[in-house]
């Protein structure tokens, strides 16, 4: 995926394998940009919440999923 297409609240998929520990589990761009780790190094890709992490992952390593519509009578908000 190009770093160009990561917006905040996109649906994704960590590639199968990721150095993480997380590959193949889904989450949610939650922000886009440089980020410091707290080893000092910059990484430039998608802060991602998987629902047990917060992550920060290159574009490459990203695929976006499409969610499949709210069942009749749910709707679907951000908080």
């Amino acid at each position: 995926m190009k770093f160009e297409d990561l917006t905040p609240g996109l649906p994704v998929r960590i590639a199968d394998g990721h150095k993480s520990g997380f590959g193949g589990r889904g989450g949610i761009v939650l922000d886009v940009g440089t980020f410091q780790l707290i080893s000092g190094e910059l990484r430039i890709g998608a802060l991602v919440s998987t629902g047990e992490a917060k992550l920060v992952i290159e574009a490459a390593d990203l695929e976006i999923v499409g969610l499949d519509p709210p069942d009749p009578g749910w709707e679907e908000f951000n908080i």
